[in-house]
């Protein structure tokens, strides 16, 4: 907001410092109005006021992104109450710091900007939009067409003078001032700001005065609208943070789900989440839907390009064994691991050589020993604990 706020004496000092540097360096004297600018304190305005402006909008965008980094979330497919838990963190807690991708196969909602800002910015979009759209129609585009209407009606109406001069070979000098008076008073009520309503009827005339009054509303607008434009220069930067940041939810809100059948597909994407997850505006969490014979190719390109790797293990499976071992071994504590409270419990009670455990659940449990599992339950007040431990565990670990 400092940055911003800077700005707008910013850029019309700017202009008349470089104006000054010019005359001073033609050495070429002020005179006239210039005389009565105060160079000094304009000079003292630009130098105080640029610094700010782009220190400000820098270190601002710094501080808005200095939490923003990409986690990978991985979880057997189709298990609906990891799903929810992390859902609810995202929408919750982790969501303005962390940015969440995950592997899916169509059953997970990604969740793209929070509402309050994408309405927002939505609606001023649309509002500036129709505006333009309007005052441009108005202005640039009626006012001629209408002056060109009334010089039509004029032309209509000395078409009887014109007549009887073909006819006759002459005419009185009365009938053309007859024919044009009117017109001519018309024109002298809109110059005077006054409605020709009295002229107004089924006659040539009368359309002329309607014609005219357009035709000044129409110049009206114009006029606002060039002013509205001068008025707006400095603040250039305002309007180009607001249209960018607008442009941004869309193409945020755009890239909340993706869907990659190939190596190619996968690196590209991969590194558009990575891109976007720095970005002020981002999905919140994205959904990769991914075929499956590039599934681990996936894994190990998110997992590359991510600060850290949330690994649900409430439902044991090969896919969840094969990432876990791969993401110790090449993450080790910046593999955070979660997991229902039932299952885990079950999971910490059971012995890796426990021969009627199966197979996957007894080398889960040795992958297990010893390490932090941060367990949730699906219930209300479960999963806003579980939300506000995930958040500070998320922030240790990052640290």
């Amino acid at each position: 907001m400092l940055g911003l706020t800077a700005s707008i004496p910013a850029i019309p000092a700017t202009v008349a410092v470089a104006g000054f540097a010019v005359a001073w360096a033609s050495g070429e004297p002020r005179r006239g109005p210039a005389d009565d600018i105060p160079v000094r304190q304009v000079i003292l305005v630009w130098a105080v006021a640029a610094p700010l402006a782009i220190g400000g909008l820098r270190i601002g965008l710094r501080l808005v992104r200095r939490n923003r980094t990409l986690i990978l979330f991985l979880r057997r497919f189709r298990y609906d109450e990891a799903q929810d838990a992390v859902t609810f963190a995202v929408l919750r807690t982790i969501g303005s710091s962390w940015r969440v991708v995950t592997l899916d196969d169509a059953e997970l909602a990604p969740i793209g900007v929070a509402a309050a800002p994408r309405l927002l910015f939505r609606a001023g979009q649309i509002g500036s939009k129709h505006v333009l759209a309007i005052t441009q129609f108005l202005g640039l585009r009626t006012f001629p067409f209408l002056v060109m209407a009334m010089w039509g009606v004029a032309a209509l109406g000395l078409v009887g003078p014109a007549l009887e001069w073909f006819r006759t070979g002459a005419t009185t000098p009365e009938a053309w001032i007859d024919a044009v008076n009117p017109y001519l008073s018309i024109l002298g009520s809109v110059f005077d700001r006054r409605a020709p309503v009295e002229f107004l009827g089924p006659t040539l005339p009368g359309v002329f005065a309607g014609l005219a009054m357009a035709a000044a509303v129409s110049f009206a607008t114009l006029i606002v609208t060039m002013g509205a434009l001068l008025l707006a220069f400095p603040l250039g930067s305002v309007l180009f943070f607001l249209s960018s940041a607008a442009t941004s939810v869309q193409e945020a809100d755009e890239s909340k789900a993706m869907t990659v059948s190939s190596v190619a597909e996968i690196q590209k994407a991969a590194h558009q989440i990575a891109m976007r997850s720095r970005k002020v505006f981002g999905p919140r969490l994205v959904v990769l839907r991914v075929k499956s014979p590039v599934w681990q190719r996936a894994v190990s390109e998110l997992a590359s390009l991510s600060s850290l790797h949330l690994v649900d293990i409430s439902e044991p499976t090969d896919n969840i064994v094969w990432e876990l071992q791969e993401l110790i071994a090449r993450f080790g504590d910046r593999c955070v691991l979660i997991g229902h409270h039932e299952q885990v419990a079950a999971l910490a009670a059971l012995s890796p050589e426990t021969d009627a455990a199966p197979l996957v659940q007894r080398r889960l449990a040795a992958l297990l020993r010893g390490r932090e599992v941060l367990a949730y339950t699906t219930d209300a007040p479960g999963l806003k604990r579980f939300a506000r431990a995930l958040r500070g565990l998320l922030l240790s670990r990052s640290a």
